[in-house]
């Protein structure tokens, strides 16, 4: 198993206000998440109008399917509006396949957040 991250810096030099960088990022992130099948969300510089930050992950058997797919997210960023591109962060991580969640991975999992026994 590999999963892939992708983490794409963004310069919205025609945002004037945090509506107009919302209005920039929902197009691009939504277009991302319609046309591939993959999560993604605004990660970082939220404070600042014009820069922003989004990241993009996918999972899958093929790592050459991931950077195939996370290298066409970079491009429907880039063509999706008024962002340009200032850094591109991607990384995939490998995962043997006969790799078990231990016993202490799964009580961990029970005390965090995500767990829900009801």
């Amino acid at each position: 198993m590999h999963v892939g991250l992708l983490r794409v810096t963004l310069h919205i030099p025609a945002a004037r206000s945090l509506k107009d960088r919302r209005a920039v990022l929902r197009k691009a992130i939504d277009r991302v998440r319609a046309r591939f099948n993959v999560s993604a969300a605004e990660v970082g510089d939220s404070d600042h109008w014009q820069i922003a930050t989004i990241a993009v992950t996918v999972v899958s058997k093929d790592k050459t399917l991931i950077e195939e797919v996370l290298g066409k997210c970079t491009s429907t960023i880039a063509t999706a509006g008024d962002a340009l591109i200032t850094r591109r962060e991607l990384e995939v991580v490998s995962y043997p396949e006969s790799e078990t969640f231990g016993e202490e991975d799964l009580l961990a999992t029970r005390a965090g957040d995500t767990w829900s026994d009801d």
